[in-house]
This record gives C-alpha cells, sequence and structure tokens, in this order.
C-alpha cells in the first residue's frame, strides 16, 4: 500500500506553489527522493501560527492507516502555547452514514492539541467556508515578509519543478517517477518578456526512459505541454519549456 499527500498553496485566487506529493512504500518509510522534502517539512512544522491536520476521513473508515492515526495522535497530544493546531477531516461528501463522522470525532475527541476539528469536502465546498472564516480570525495583522505582489525567481524555479513533476504523476502511475532524478537545468528571461525553462529527467533504466519518453515522445510531450499552459498560467508570461530523459 502507497500512501499519497498531496498539499496546495494558494495566494488571492493564483496557485504560487505547485502541488507536492509524497509517496510512502509499503514499510512505510519514504521512498529515497523526497526524504529530503518529508525533513523539511517536519522542520517547518512549529513556523507557522496555525498548523491544519488534513486526513481522508473516508479512507479512514474504510481502510484505516495506523500511520495516519498515530500522526493525529501525535500532533493532538498536548496543546502547543506557541501554535493552534486544528483537524480537518476531508471527504465527507463520501460518507453516506453521517452517524459515522461523530464515530471519528469521537476517536480523537480527547486529544487536547486541536483546537477546533472541520469536516470538510474540498470537492463539493462543504464546510470550506467555515474553516476559510476561521482562518481569517486568527490572522494577526503585521508587516509583510516579503512583498506579497512580487515573485522571487528562487520561488518561481521551485514551483516549475513542482508543476512539471506533477504532471509527471499524473500519466506514469508506475513508481517510476519517485526512482528518477529532476533537474532544473536551465532558466533564463528571453528579451520579448518570455521565459524559458529547462529541466532534465535522469532515469536509472533504460526501460524506464522508455515509458517516460513514450510512444514518439508521446507521454513526455503531453506532459511538457500540459505543464507548460499550467506554468504560462502562474508566472503571467510566455513560458517556452523544454524537457529531456537521459539515462544517468
Amino acid at each position: 500500500m502507497q500512501m499519497a499527500v498531496a498539499l496546495h498553496v494558494l495566494q488571492v485566487g493564483t496557485q504560487v506553489a505547485a502541488v507536492s506529493r509524497l509517496m510512502l512504500k509499503k514499510s512505510g518509510y519514504p521512498a529515497r527522493d523526497i526524504k529530503a522534502r518529508i525533513e523539511s517539512a517536519w522542520n517547518s512544522v512549529n513556523l507557522y501560527d496555525v498548523l491544519i491536520i488534513i486526513f481522508d476521513v473516508h479512507r479512514h473508515l474504510t481502510r484505516p492507516d495506523s500511520r495516519v492515526i498515530r500522526l493525529i495522535e501525535r500532533m493532538g497530544s498536548e496543546p502547543n502555547l506557541k501554535q493552534k493546531r486544528i483537524l480537518c477531516m476531508n471527504k465527507v461528501d463520501l460518507i453516506e452514514k453521517k452517524k459515522d463522522l461523530l464515530k471519528v470525532s469521537e476517536q480523537f475527541k480527547d486529544l487536547q492539541g486541536y483546537e477546533r476539528v472541520f469536516m470538510i469536502s474540498g470537492l463539493k465546498g462543504s464546510g470550506v467556508k467555515d474553516l476559510s472564516a476561521y482562518l481569517m480570525e486568527q490572522a494577526t495583522e503585521r508587516p509583510w515578509d516579503e512583498d506579497p505582489f512580487t515573485m522571487s525567481e528562487e520561488v518561481m524555479k521551485n514551483i516549475s519543478l513542482e508543476v512539471v513533476r506533477e504532471r509527471l504523476l499524473d500519466h506514469v502511475h508506475q513508481e517510476i517517477p519517485y526512482e528518477i532524478d529532476h533537474r532544473l537545468v536551465d532558466w533564463k528571461d528571453l528579451r520579448d518578456g518570455s521565459l524559458r525553462i529547462e529541466q532534465h529527467f535522469l532515469t536509472q533504466k533504460e526501460s524506464q526512459r522508455k515509458i517516460l519518453v513514450g510512444k514518439n515522445g508521446s507521454k513526455i510531450g503531453r506532459i511538457g505541454m500540459e505543464a507548460n499552459e499550467q506554468l504560462r498560467s502562474i508566472f503571467k508570461r510566455n513560458v517556452h519549456l523544454i524537457l529531456q530523459v537521459r539515462l544517468k
């Protein structure tokens, strides 16, 4: 069994950080190429004023995962004086018997570390307004750490990598994406105001390279087209995205 965690960061309706999926192997240990991401995420947990623990309540009721339960219990074991933590049950639209939701709430009710528990459906939108209103109430007015209307080049580079990798995950469903190196090779602002981005995928085996490229380059071509369109929408400028697949 594998577990994927998706994180979206949105700002004023514009996606400023693309989706990150963290893949765990059957043993529960992270795949090699995302170990650093997991460590970075844990190291940053205490940096925020509000921490939201979101889990799939439908899966919890049908196929409970002990690792997820341990994480929920760990993060909510005791109050954090410097940070508010809330528990968020997602995909409630898939639950036919609403009393089952109450059972889950009862399961975690003794965790003193969570200030609130929300039941939402990210797909249908139910409960999202209440969650948003709560977060707005917690927002503290203070000077921006960075210009909110400016996206740094470093942030843009990270976004470009995340967007391409997300499209890769959508089109290649085997474990191959977690066994390859993904690198930003070139980043150049062109005279006409457009942006040239070149990224390389380095595979371990020729068979992996062929799967990623697809027949006559169809798969990597589709990945590139979709990612290019998304990056153009995010950066509000023309983007020339070049993807290459090579053996290490």
